[in-house]
């Protein structure tokens, strides 16, 4: 199964390239095989298997469209296979399902982060696209409110040994309060 998942996998990340935002990334789209359980005992063939993923989609993806599509290479995959074909996998959705979001009408908002940015590291903001989710989209999707996603410089993130590198989490700290006081204004007491 998980085969067959990586395969569609690809098929996806091969599709992306034509995505007007994440073509130019490198493997936007990933089937994470995070949890996988199985078997009753160590010295039997396992009975039982459950593998949990967590799947990412491209932003004007529907969900819908992208299960079918899951529901539908799994079908495969287990047809392929002795046991798996007399005994076909149940493909259930738990957890969190959520469409794509792209931020819009947040021009104003990145101009004075990206003048935060520019006064503090004497350089450009850049932008990033990524299929992780952030709360950025629950306000833009919910609520209609145009959320900025800024943060300090990560490794590995949802590693083992996630990290954020120190320097980077100061200059953020410093940006950040220039973006409050270029957002809200100071008043002078």
């Amino acid at each position: 199964m998980i085969q067959g998942l990586e395969g569609l996998e690809a098929e996806w990340n091969e599709r992306a390239r034509a995505h007007r935002h994440f073509g130019s990334v490198n493997h936007p789209l990933n089937f994470n095989p995070g949890i996988i359980k199985g078997g009753d005992w160590a010295s039997s063939v396992p009975a039982w298997c459950d593998v949990d993923c967590r799947i990412g989609i491209l932003s004007d993806w529907k969900v819908a469209d992208a299960q079918a599509e899951i529901v539908t290479c799994v079908e495969k995959a287990a047809a392929t296979h002795p046991f798996l074909a007399e005994n076909p996998p149940e493909v259930v959705w738990s957890g969190f399902l959520s469409p794509g979001f792209e931020l819009a009408g947040a021009d104003e908002s990145e101009a004075v982060l990206g003048a935060a940015h520019a006064a503090v590291r004497g350089r450009a903001l850049e932008e990033s696209v990524f299929t992780a989710l952030t709360d950025t989209r629950f306000y833009g999707l919910d609520y209609g409110i145009p959320a900025l996603c800024f943060g300090a410089k990560a490794e590995n993130i949802h590693g083992f040994n996630e990290r954020v590198e120190l320097d980077s989490l100061k200059s953020v700290t410093k940006i950040l309060a220039l973006f409050v006081a270029g957002w809200c204004g100071v008043e002078t007491v």
